[in-house]
């Protein structure tokens, strides 16, 4: 009985790091500035832009082609970091090492 005890404490303990690790990945943001410093965007853990800031001076500077493209490629770029991180979370996550090949010898030698 105290395996089945142990395995039931690892399989709450497992939760308990998956709901962790789960309110981690939905609180990710990224932000991107571009190199001037006028214009920046974060987004959210699902990739979408939830601010975009623009300093006045960037509407004078930028066309309106120019400043999509822009918006744009830092949208790309702040995405591209929260994949970076998102891997980096995950990755601690399952870097647990727990192997249930043993639960399985065990309870196969105990059920013999």
């Amino acid at each position: 009985m105290q395996g089945y005890e142990a395995m039931v404490d690892e399989l709450d303990r497992q939760r308990a790091e998956l709901a962790q690790t789960r309110a981690a990945l939905s609180a990710l943001t990224s932000r991107a500035i571009s190199r001037d410093r006028l214009v920046a965007v974060t987004v959210n853990a699902r990739g979408l832009a939830v601010d975009i800031s623009i300093d006045p001076t960037a509407l004078r500077r930028y066309r309106a082609d120019q400043l999509s493209e822009l918006l744009t490629t830092l949208i790309a770029e702040a995405d591209h970091a929260l994949s970076t991180r998102r891997s980096e979370l995950l990755a601690a996550a399952t870097g647990s090492g727990v192997d249930y090949a043993d639960a399985r010898l065990d309870t196969a030698r105990t059920t013999r």
